[in-house]
């Protein structure tokens, strides 16, 4: 059977790979890591879930709102990514794959975001809907927590 509806959005698609990684992940940790497998699961749970939410709404003002959300809940997933990680809780191997299929989810959901955004600008209704911005920062290149000086910044008196 084919899929319908928000399933075939290859954005929830990929998003919703990401979260069954991510759960996988969150139910495998440690329990002296209490909070952070709840909050990982709601972070990686929520991207697809709001795509899929935002699809079903009634104007396109709306899904494109549920879209911002699910970024924002991506961009969390991504912190967890990068905070286990240095915490050294998975594999290097993990990471790149997560850091992969992250990479895709997010592609994919700012694409779809992009697309819309601009069906809203054709009919003139659009008004500063999204704030983009473009960090030069690569975390992928942030020194492992071992070297890494962990004391947080003082500035120079």
């Amino acid at each position: 059977m084919e899929q319908q509806g928000f399933m075939q959005l290859k954005a929830w698609q990929k998003s919703e790979d990401l979260a069954v990684v991510m759960i996988r992940l969150a139910r495998s940790l440690p329990k002296d890591c209490q909070p952070l497998p709840a909050q990982i699961i709601g972070a990686a749970a929520s991207t697809p879930a709001n795509i899929a939410e935002g699809y079903e709404r009634a104007s396109l003002r709306e899904y494109l709102r549920h879209l911002s959300i699910a970024r924002a809940s991506h961009a969390e997933t991504q912190n967890f990514i990068h905070l286990i990680n240095r915490l050294e809780l998975i594999r290097k191997e993990q990471h790149q794959a997560m850091e992969t299929l992250s990479f895709e989810a997010g592609s994919l959901l700012y694409g779809l975001i992009r697309s819309l955004a601009k069906k809203l600008d054709a009919n003139g209704s659009r008004r500063g809907y999204a704030i983009s911005e473009v960090s030069e920062f690569d975390y992928r290149d942030d020194p492992s927590p071992l070297t890494r000086d962990p004391s947080p910044f003082t500035p120079d008196p």
